[in-house]
């Protein structure tokens, strides 16, 4: 059984608040991520009443809304996502976006009355911003550090990236992952793979983990 502590790491992976439309998303950095790991939390609170199917629909919406997963899949697909097609573009993104959520509530389990505070957002020389949140359960004295990348894009913010311990981003991980198979298949091979193993996901034939898949 995994930490939720642990479990919330991955929560930064993909692919995000109460529900609410895209338009009353929060205007800052911190704004966006304190709605992110609010949501999140509230979802985690639920898993006793939740079944497979509220846990993914609740998590697909928060995803979506929260982080910028066209920009997240093109990055982690360059170069091959320039040569795509609309079509195949727009099927990527969704297969990218329904394997992190179903990734994500696979490993929900319970409830042991984590936290989270954000200490610290900072500027960098690019357009981006870090926002450096703690997150653990009130009594563990060793939270786990998660650092969101974020950026404003057509007039709102957007979390974009994600880097646990001060680690190596969540984008990067992807890329290395997804290299593999694009070069076997190109943009149509990684978008069945990820739609095959959300497919496992959500049947319960496979359980994402702490760290990667």
């Amino acid at each position: 059984m995994l930490r939720a502590a642990n479990r919330l790491i991955i929560l930064g992976i993909f692919c995000f608040l109460p529900l609410m439309s895209a338009n009353a998303a929060s205007d800052s950095a911190v704004g966006i991520v304190k709605d992110f790991q609010s949501g999140i939390l509230e979802v985690l609170k639920k898993v006793k009443t939740l079944n497979m199917k509220g846990r993914y629909d609740l998590v697909a919406s928060l995803t979506k809304q929260n982080m910028h997963l066209t920009l997240m899949v093109a990055t982690a697909s360059s170069p091959y996502w320039r040569g795509g097609t609309k079509s195949q573009k727009g099927k990527l993104v969704k297969a990218f976006h329904r394997m992190g959520a179903s990734s994500i509530v696979t490993l929900f389990d319970e409830y042991n009355g984590e936290v989270f505070r954000i200490w610290r957002s900072r500027k960098t020389s690019g357009p981006t911003v870090l926002v450096d949140t703690k997150i653990g359960n009130p009594k563990d004295q060793d939270p786990t550090e998660v650092t969101y990348v974020t950026a404003k894009i057509q007039g709102r913010w957007w979390i974009i990236d994600v880097i646990v311990a001060g680690g190596i981003s969540e984008v990067k991980v992807r890329k290395n992952e997804f290299s593999s198979v694009l070069l076997k298949g190109g943009i149509d091979e990684l978008i069945r793979v990820l739609n095959a193993r959300a497919d496992r996901l959500l049947s319960g034939k496979e359980k994402a983990v702490a760290g990667g898949r």
